[in-house]
């Protein structure tokens, strides 16, 4: 189990595992992803579309899809 270094608290926790997953690859298994400038882009899974609106932003750690309104984390949705 990871634990946090710094303390108990279930936020630090939650933030040290952010910090160690890649949400580009946990995504790209799923959802072929395209490089798209500073983020990747896909059709959205959550929904039937015809050109991409799923936005995943490796820098910041979360995806958004315009055209649903789906967004996340790695970890919770």
């Amino acid at each position: 189990m990871l634990r946090s270094r710094s303390s108990d608290d279930p936020n630090d926790f939650i933030q040290t595992l952010l910090s160690r997953v890649d949400i580009v690859e946990v995504i790209d298994r799923l959802v072929p992803l395209k490089k798209a400038g500073a983020n990747y882009v896909a059709c959205c899974p959550f929904h039937s579309e015809k050109s991409p609106s799923f936005t995943v932003s490796p820098s910041k750690q979360f995806y958004h899809c315009f055209g649903c309104g789906a967004h996340g984390t790695a970890i919770a949705s």
